[in-house]
């Protein structure tokens, strides 16, 4: 197809708008626990320190593939800064939008190609996931390439159709790769890539594709053969019996189309209470793409027309995506049908594409449908607009946003760069994740002495000088106490130097070790024990533990046990972690709190307080140097 200039600018334009959505404020992208799990993954394997079979665990207990974390791990080869791995996943979201413009160009024309391509990259929806470092970020670009690699491949006279096939297959294999949940339309693909392999006879295409995904999927094929497909097993367990068909995936997929619902993504009432929505502008686009749906099999079986190859493919991802989400019982969320785009925009573009009218008032028809999704689309990308520019002000900002957790990482580098002897601890909650937001930082900077204690569940004083930064939410007379007691100073040049936001306190190393009470086979000794609080029924004790570490680096990962007996019975037991075993270090002085409701009766008797270790997952429980197999912390009553 030859190209005007027209065609040319409007896709160039549509690249602009889809840059602007995806890389405006991209510097102010969230990092939580999750993408803690990722930048961790991903700069072990940049470094070659390690290469994952797996990434982490889902919500539904099984665990993802690792392609996230060796895509996140490209960027980190060039330029050492989270928001490098935000900028590269944005930057193949819009090679795929321009793939996608110039393959529904070529199938369909220009007319459908600037509909389909302007839908996808406007889509509040899309953005919103792609302003995210996260295992389902992909999931639409992959689809996208997929889609437009399929296109090319299934229609006559395309050139070179064997690479488009073969694109096609490894994009569909990088989409169930980059999340589990999207795996489950990568063999849907793969069988219709075997059709248009056999009507076109693209053999070398198909063979080169398979190779390519064999590939990229080896880590986790081996993972599968390493557990004999248990997490496969375990997914589609998950299925549903025919009485409780979870048709809510419909639901999802109709807000993914109209952009329904994107406003409560910020958890915040801000950018819904300062933006223009009308709940009849989110039906406008789904609503055609059904009329579309309609027309196109109106035409097939009224004007005997035979029906193409590409559409039948388009009608079939669109009505099939969600439905196989139907069959399972896990809880359904907006991300499980990211998978949908772009297929249901180039069916409805293809049959507006195709629209012909030999009267004015089709004409007109027609132009107005197609104003109609370019003022969509305008809107659309009015929403993003508005909210980028909250976040640019500060007002919808993340408290953990990439370009601060950057600067962290900096000066925390610079600080144990100046002082070899030193230590730089950050104090954060962790929310009730296994890890923080900023666990990532002490990988990132290639050191042990950068370490990360869970404000409020415990505390690290290290054998040596420590700075230590307090994060978002930790307050010195709150979270750190014994950092108080130790005479730390503030020193404010070392967050001004970075411009961070958080206060940096730095202090000596601790001249006096307190007698030891108890110790432990695992290397840890009891220094002291507090046990305050309402000691009536329905109150709380407040457990406050001082101990010292002297082992080596732990093997296992060890949690506390607070068990509390009334004449021998268990009557009240808190188990935890305190601080993360992965942050031992000998010579450490640990502090644990925990807190301990009591029943709301207590009968009278001999109370007793036990405290205690055990291996976790593994519930093996750690003897004490005597071979007890708990310490008695305090003991009253009868």
């Amino acid at each position: 197809m030859k190209k005007s200039p027209r065609y040319l600018i409007t896709g160039l334009l549509i690249l602009l708008l889809a840059a602007m959505l995806r890389l405006g404020a991209f510097h102010e992208a969230l990092i939580g626990a999750d993408q803690t799990s990722i930048l961790e993954g991903a700069v072990l394997i940049a470094d070659r320190i390690t290469f994952p079979l797996t990434g982490m665990k889902s919500s539904i207990g099984v665990m993802q593939p690792p392609a996230t974390l060796y895509l996140a791990a490209l960027p980190l080869l060039l330029v050492r800064r989270v928001i490098a791995i935000k900028f590269f996943f944005s930057v193949l979201d819009l090679l795929a939008i321009a793939l996608l413009y110039r393959a529904v160009g070529r199938v369909y024309g220009p007319r459908a190609a600037w509909i389909a391509t302007l839908l996808y990259a406007a889509n509040p929806w899309v953005v919103e996931f792609n302003r995210w470092i996260w295992y389902q970020t992909l999931i639409p670009t992959f689809a996208t390439i997929a889609c437009a690699a399929l296109l090319m491949a299934l229609t006559p006279q395309t050139r070179r159709p064997n690479i488009s096939l073969a694109a096609a297959l490894l994009a569909a294999t990088l989409m169930g790769l980059v999340h589990l949940v999207a795996g489950i339309w990568t063999p849907v693909l793969f069988l219709v890539a075997a059709f248009a392999t056999i009507r076109r006879r693209l053999w070398r295409g198909f063979s080169a594709g398979f190779i390519l995904s064999l590939s990229a999927a080896y880590p986790y094929l081996r993972y599968l053969l390493l557990t004999r497909g248990a997490d496969l097993m375990m997914l589609l367990s998950g299925r549903s019996s025919a009485r409780t068909w979870n048709s809510f995936a419909y639901r999802l997929s109709f807000e993914l189309l109209g952009g329904k619902e994107v406003l409560s993504t910020p958890r915040h009432p801000l950018w819904a209470d300062s933006v223009y929505a009308p709940d009849i502008l989110y039906y406008l686009v789904p609503t055609l793409i059904v009329v579309a749906i309609g027309g196109i099999l109106w035409q097939w079986a009224h004007k005997k027309q035979t029906p193409a190859e590409s559409q039948l493919v388009l009608i079939g991802w669109t009505l099939l995506a969600p439905t196989v989400f139907i069959f399972f019982s896990f809880h359904l969320q907006h991300f499980y049908l990211i998978l949908l785009f772009p297929a249901p925009y180039v069916l409805l573009a293809s049959w507006l594409g195709n629209l012909r009218s030999t009267n004015a008032i089709g004409r007109w028809a027609t132009l107005v449908l197609n104003l109609t999704l370019l003022g969509i689309a305008l809107w659309w990308s009015y929403l993003w607009g508005v909210r980028i520019a909250y976040e640019k002000q500060g007002l919808l900002r993340a408290p953990t946003r990439a370009w601060l957790m950057d600067a962290t990482a900096e000066s925390a580098a610079r600080y144990l760069e100046a002082m070899p002897e030193a230590e730089f601890l950050i104090l954060v909650n962790f929310d009730g994740e296994d890890f923080s937001a900023f666990d990532w930082v002490p990988n990132f900077i290639h050191s042990e002495r950068a370490r990360i204690a869970p404000a409020g569940e415990g505390f690290i004083l290290p054998a040596r000088p420590a700075c230590y930064l307090l994060g978002p939410g930790v307050e010195l007379a709150i979270h750190a106490t014994p950092l108080m007691e130790t005479g730390a100073k503030p020193h404010p040049e070392l967050a001004a130097t970075a411009a961070l936001p958080w206060s940096i306190y730095c202090t000596p190393p601790p001249t006096h070790v307190p007698e030891p009470v108890a110790t432990w086979q695992n290397g840890m000794t009891l220094l002291n024990a507090t046990v305050t609080g309402d000691r009536q029924p329905g109150g709380a004790l407040i457990l406050t533990y001082t101990w010292l570490y002297t082992g080596v680096a732990p093997t296992h990962t060890y949690h506390l046990f607070n068990h509390l007996l009334l004449n021998g019975e268990l009557i009240a037991q808190v188990d935890g972690r305190g601080v993360p075993t992965r942050y031992w270090r000998s010579g450490d002085q640990l502090t644990t709190y925990f807190t301990l409701p009591l029943p709301e009766e207590l009968p009278t008797g001999t109370t007793q307080l036990l405290v205690g270790f055990y291996t976790w997952p593994g519930l093996e429980r750690i003897d004490l140097s005597d071979n007890a197999p708990a310490f008695s912390v305090i003991t009253w009553g009868e």
